[in-house]
């Protein structure tokens, strides 16, 4: 099977990763324009399609465009010949194509009839549009007159800020003067003025058209519009789902000559604020908006910077210039409580401010009693149980990163609530809803449903028990405990060791069945994930958490990682479960009702398998943490992306098992996996793991990476650290030298500021 360079390569000069030929499916890049009251997510494919979306203060999303819906054509008006810059939808086969992914712009460029057509786009800061610059070229020594034609779908449904869903009743105007169309959603219920989306051009208007039928043949095929047989803009609206806008720019070209033209696609109130921003912005403006962009990618990417050799070239391409793009698809997007918690414990190694605003954010969605909703902005008040036991893994990792203890200080509001409280008293009452909220077997209850979505109780099941949430709650008294001594505090101190004995003796006198630790008991006392079932037997969370917990004795932390590694480990990756569930189970609920082998039914769910990683690194296993990685990163050898499909500079949240589908990849961008991936490999690979008393150095490196490098910015210094493990001990530290003298322990001075030299005898 073929690996990446088969498609194209990283580019470390220009960072970006070039696309030189078609890939297994079509590749998304992911552009935002930042945080803030209007938040815009677009993703990019390399034929110039993909999602946008807009996430206002308060929660509500609008959703501008869809999937394959948006287009751009490019037209000779003396032959009628149609092509695109990727050679596709337009039938018309273009030469020299590439598409260069960048972290603030996606650049798509080919040649055709002697023609050569750039398309850029990316996403003005603080503005809800999307750019196109198009540059097109003359190759030819004559004139040629060209009609440009920029299309958009038009989706405007979407999320009002508690979750319901807001439908769409679309009206589409092409209005010249705005320079393109208007397409306002009707429906009287939209929770703001702003379900309004456009599209224009800047510099140029020939004309416009507002519904799909004006542009496509009866077959609504998008390879064959109607513009292949002379079809010029109609100028015409209309009404209903398939609302689009549609621009056309006519421009003649000078012989080996050169024209640009802007497009914008974006969200609105209303014409008169479209006028407005087409009046101020011209071609110079949106190239400083630009280079602002490319300034703040930029200085994100200085966060950490690794070399693991060349035949590690593709991960370190895909850590150093995309990851820390990936991290803030979190931040801008309505996902989940505990999707935000744990990106903000790994976004903590990149921008420690940032990621500590959001978790302060999140953390007043909290209720008195300490629980929280699934989701904020939008709401969504499905109760899991999981979430609380990140609040106890987040806030310890911020403080350690940031060496900052007075983040234990601020306070934050409790949601439909009077009180307020400081972040250490969120933590508190995190520790004790988790130690109250409680089944008759003593273990956390696991409500609608914890870490994994699908396990959710039934009427079969009754209440239920989440060993799984049982083992972070242990995670989390550890952590309590350790701050606890910290600051002072002997009564929660003791309160959470207390916890923390009890809860670690009744998960191995309930959950341990004599080779691994279940996953979830039911009210009748029925255990899910026990040797005694016939499918479903062994989980792979219980047994990485309680290794991490450290409920696990040493011995029973060797005899499910054991297990582990026999009936989860596979070529593609590591599985959730095994065996799948290949019938319906009335007491394991809706999990056994997916397809067997896919997602958390027996899938390979990466997010899961970096734990394991994790917990291969404490038990000092290099070479199994190392596989662990490479299984769940774009290049494994033995899923390559040409099996995969997945972009090779994105993570995704899973691997398909079932032979129709045997090793395609999940939607990348979208997935917890990135984070943990970033913690996996900085703080435990290579052991540049960050301690309240500064960063410290415990690598877990395997032996076939005898030399590696890593930069990583930590509390305002720099630390050029270079791993020498020829020896192949390949853990711990022989010696560290910083700064020419070495120092004594594995923990570097905590220098502030500056930039130092680090080299480490593995």
């Amino acid at each position: 099977m073929e690996s990446i360079s088969k498609y194209g390569k990283f580019n470390e000069k220009e960072k970006c990763f070039e696309l030189l030929n078609d890939p297994p499916r079509k590749w998304l890049n992911f552009h935002y324009n930042g945080t803030g009251d209007n938040e815009m997510v677009v993703e990019i494919s390399n034929i110039g399609d993909g999602q946008a979306f807009v996430r206002d203060k308060v929660g509500n999303r609008c959703n501008i465009t869809q999937w394959d819906s948006k287009y751009f054509y490019v037209r000779d008006d003396e032959t009628n010949n149609v092509f695109c810059p990727w050679g596709e939808p337009a039938p018309r086969e273009v030469k020299n194509k590439s598409c260069k992914y960048y972290t603030a712009k996606t650049v798509i460029s080919s040649e055709c009839d002697d023609l050569r057509v750039t398309q850029q786009i990316f996403v003005p800061k603080d503005l809800t549009t999307e750019v196109w610059n198009i540059s097109l070229e003359n190759l030819s020594d004559k004139p040629r007159k060209i009609s440009m034609f920029a299309y958009s779908g038009f989706n405007l449904s979407g999320l009002d800020s508690e979750f319901n869903h807001v439908a769409a009743e679309n009206l589409s105007k092409v209005i010249p003067e705005m320079g393109g169309v208007f397409v306002k959603n009707m429906n009287t219920l939209v929770p703001t003025n702003r379900f309004n989306g456009y599209i224009i051009s800047l510099n140029n208007y020939t004309g416009g058209s507002g519904y799909r039928s004006n542009f496509t043949r009866s077959d609504f095929g998008f390879g064959t519009p109607k513009i292949l047989w002379g079809w010029n803009a109609d100028n015409k609206g209309g009404f209903g789902p398939d609302c689009c806008g549609l621009v056309q720019v006519t421009v003649t070209i000078p012989p080996k000559g050169k024209v640009r033209e802007d497009f914008l696609i974006g969200l609105t109130s209303c014409p008169e604020e479209v006028i407005k921003l087409r009046n101020e912005l011209t071609s110079e403006k949106l190239d400083e908006m630009l280079k602002e962009q490319e300034a703040i990618q930029a200085e994100k990417a200085k966060a950490f910077h690794i070399d693991l050799g060349e035949e590690n070239k593709n991960i370190s391409g895909l850590m150093n210039i995309f990851i820390k793009n990936g991290l803030m698809r979190y931040i801008i997007e309505p996902v989940g409580f505990r999707d935000n918690l744990q990106n903000d414990n790994a976004g903590a190694l990149i921008d420690v401010d940032l990621y500590s605003k959001n978790t302060l954010f999140q953390l007043s969605s909290q209720y008195a009693d300490g629980a929280f909703p699934r989701a904020t902005r939008p709401f969504h008040r499905l109760q899991y149980s999981d979430q609380p036991a990140w609040v106890l893994l987040t806030i310890p990792g911020l403080i350690e990163e940031s060496g900052d203890l007075t983040l234990l200080d601020k306070e934050v509001a409790y949601l439909d609530s009077d009180e307020v409280g400081t972040v250490w008293d969120h933590m508190i009452r995190s520790m004790r809803f988790l130690t109250k909220d409680l089944g008759k077997n003593g273990l956390c209850d696991q409500r609608y449903a914890d870490w994994n979505d699908g396990l959710t109780k039934s009427e079969a099941s009754g209440e239920r028990e989440s060993v799984m949430v049982t083992f972070q709650l242990c995670y989390g008294l550890l952590q309590l405990i350790k701050l606890a001594k910290i600051i002072g505090d002997k009564a929660t101190e003791k309160e959470a060791q207390d916890n923390y004995d009890l809860f670690k003796k009744r998960l191995n006198d309930i959950a341990w069945d004599g080779k691994w630790y279940t996953r979830t008991i039911c009210e009748d006392g029925y255990q899910i994930g026990s040797d005694k079932n016939d499918e479903g037997k062994i989980w792979m969370n219980p047994q990485t958490w309680a290794v991490l917990s450290d409920v696990a004795s040493p011995e029973q932390a060797e005899t499910c990682m054991n297990a582990v590694e026999k009936h989860l480990n596979h070529e593609i990756g590591y599985i959730v479960l095994a065996p799948p569930f290949t019938k319906f189970s009335p007491k394991v609920g809706e999990i056994s009702n997916g397809i067997p082998n896919f997602r958390e039914n027996g899938g390979c769910y990466c997010h899961a398998s970096t734990f394991k990683g994790i917990v291969d690194c404490m038990l000092k296993r290099p070479e199994k943490a190392w596989n662990t990685y490479v299984k769940l990163a774009p290049d494994n050898p033995d899923n390559p992306v040409s099996q995969s499909k997945l972009e090779p500079f994105s993570f995704t949240n899973n691997y398909s098992a079932v032979d129709e589908s045997y090793g395609l990849a999940g939607y990348p961008w979208r997935t917890g996996t990135a984070g943990w991936m970033v913690v996996l490999l900085i703080e435990w690979i290579l052991g540049a793991r960050r301690n309240l008393e500064g960063l410290m150095i415990n690598p877990c490196l395997t032996k076939t990476i005898p030399t590696a490098k890593l930069t990583r910015k930590f509390r305002g210094a720099t630390y050029f650290i270079e791993y020498d493990n020829t020896s192949g001990r390949c853990v711990g530290t022989q010696s560290i030298i910083c700064d020419g003298k070495e120092i004594e322990g594995n923990i570097l001075p905590d220098f502030k500021k500056g930039e130092h030299i680090v080299k480490v005898i593995i």
